[in-house]
């Protein structure tokens, strides 16, 4: 997870959010050891994440999918406020979703 959030962090072009959902969240404090795919959700989106994120699949071979609870349900008011923060790297502020 680390090594994708700097890949992420260093080739995009503008500051922004991601947000780590679900078992990335859970790979990252040892909740898990794996997970099958990486969730993000962009919020703001940094410039250029998706080639970055096209980039990070290929020499990472790993999957990502752009999703987040509230993309199937409603979101909770201040969700943002209460995602904690993980780290910085580059231009991009991580938290867990």
């Amino acid at each position: 997870m680390r090594k994708l959030m700097r890949r992420l962090g260093s080739a995009v072009w503008s500051p922004g959010r991601i947000y780590l959902v679900g078992g990335s969240s859970a790979v990252l404090v040892d909740w898990r050891e794996t997970t099958v795919d990486v969730g993000l959700k962009l919020d703001p989106e940094p410039a250029g994440t998706f080639e970055a994120i096209a980039w990070a699949k290929e020499t990472l071979n790993i999957n990502v999918e752009l999703a987040a609870p509230d993309d199937f349900i409603p979101e909770l008011p201040g969700w943002r406020g209460r995602s904690p923060f993980i780290d910085r790297y580059g231009r991009v502020d991580y938290h867990h979703y």
